[in-house]
């Protein structure tokens, strides 16, 4: 067996790891598109993963992890790591594990991986007065920064959701950004395995579970966090419900487009709406297989 740098797995990931690495870098140093180039990062470390397996892109996310280190600081190499390479790295292990091939896994991380973030978060300054005081004073200073005065009511609006509104980005861009990554390499014939169809997945029947705990706490207890968290868990099955209506207009790309812009200009309304057609997905439609267990 080749080894090092004559292993083209081990080239993969070492170069991947470097790519992702540098496409934050890009955002760090405060070059032009930045800003834009660092939600990409997660990119090479897919492809490598879809293509080459699942110790390549862990490879990627140590070069790349220790890259940024050397090059930036260890906060820096702290984002990557918990934004951008570990998740990704992840979702790279559940697609491509033993034992059969279907999203509910994966989809499932783009809930799972925020919410026990999130909780860790708030574990972490839960001796310091919580994580909702840092939150609001994240809002307040980017209100400041914009030279507007919020009304508090904004204020405490905004503070409620903004952990599940960065978990939803985070959500989106890892999706976005393992499409694109399966599509290149299926083009190519690198692809390790065939894109798996949305259709089939389903939330596992754990996954439910955690959803209604996370709604009773939050009708208990309320609070940001436990907002946070519920809309966080319902992350997959907006997913499904965007997939759903992506199946339904396959073909007809002006309303395809319509669509997309109407996301983006009223989230606020249409998303409680995916989240209804994802959970009619996943126990109205009986074409597909039930969830696992």
């Amino acid at each position: 067996m080749t080894k090092g740098f004559d292993n083209p797995a081990a080239l993969a990931g070492s170069a991947a790891g470097l790519v992702a690495a540098l496409l934050l870098m890009w955002a760090t140093r405060g070059l032009p598109l930045g800003s834009v180039a660092m939600w990409f990062a997660p990119l090479p470390i897919l492809a490598a993963g879809l293509g080459f397996g699942i110790l390549p892109a862990w490879l990627a996310v140590a070069v790349g992890a220790a890259v940024v280190a050397v090059s930036v600081n260890t906060a820096a190499m702290a984002i990557f790591l918990g934004i951008f390479a570990v998740p990704a790295a992840l979702l790279v292990s559940l697609a491509l594990r033993p034992g059969g091939q279907d999203l509910s896994l994966p989809l499932a991380l783009l809930g799972l991986y925020p919410a026990a973030l999130l909780l860790a978060l708030a574990g972490w300054f839960a001796s310091s007065g919580g994580i909702e005081p840092l939150m609001r004073a994240v809002v307040e200073q980017g209100s400041r920064r914009m030279g507007q005065d919020l009304p508090e009511t904004v204020i405490q609006a905004v503070t409620r959701v903004m952990a599940a509104a960065v978990g939803f980005w985070m959500a989106l861009t890892l999706s976005v950004n393992a499409g694109i990554a399966q599509r290149f390499l299926a083009k190519r014939g690198l692809a390790i395995l065939p894109a798996p169809s949305p259709a089939q997945a389903r939330m596992p029947g754990w996954y439910l579970v955690l959803v209604l705990a996370a709604a009773a706490a939050t009708v208990v207890l309320g609070g940001a966090v436990a907002l946070s968290l519920l809309i966080l868990l319902l992350l997959p099955f907006f997913m499904m419900g965007v997939a759903a209506v992506h199946r339904k207009l396959a073909g007809r790309g002006v309303w395809l487009a319509a669509f997309y812009v109407a996301m983006v200009l009223f989230l606020q309304f249409l998303a409680p709406l995916m989240v209804g057609l994802g959970l009619y997905e996943q126990w109205a439609r009986r074409a597909s297989p039930p969830p696992q267990t």
